[in-house]
């Protein structure tokens, strides 16, 4: 991903992602392709917003602990821990992203499963109902 030298890493990616939405907000599910390519392009934009928070979350976590100590009791064991403890929840969020992505993909395999026979897969198999003899 380039940037420009006055826009900074932030910016850039945030002009990247607003393209991908704005490409996502475009797709009109036409047909199979269209989903495919739907899902496709979520899971991708889930993998780089999932890394891009990982990164986030250990450089917040090391310029944190760099921190000076506010009272002379406060050790560096303690910084880091308040580092750890604050940088955690860009770590979840990360781990969250990386869910939508993988959610987005069970989508098309969960379309091939249920709608196989209109996609011109197998016949739809047809359950004999089930009843019950309550004469007997």
């Amino acid at each position: 991903m380039g940037f420009s030298p006055d826009q900074t890493r932030a910016e850039a990616i945030a002009a990247a992602d607003a393209d991908s939405f704005e490409q996502l907000s475009r797709i009109e599910f036409d047909g199979a392709s269209d989903i495919q390519h739907y899902v496709r392009m979520v899971r991708d934009i889930s993998k780089r917003f999932a890394l891009e928070l990982e990164f986030a979350a250990e450089d917040l976590e090391a310029r944190l602990r760099s921190v000076p100590p506010a009272t002379e009791e406060e050790t560096g064991m303690v910084l880091a821990r308040k580092a750890m403890r604050v940088s955690k929840h860009l770590k979840r969020s990360s781990e969250a992203a990386k869910e939508v992505g993988k959610n987005a993909t069970k989508t098309w395999a969960s379309l091939r499963t249920h709608f196989e026979a209109q996609m011109g897969g197998q016949e739809a198999k047809v359950r004999p109902k089930k009843t019950i003899d309550l004469e007997s």
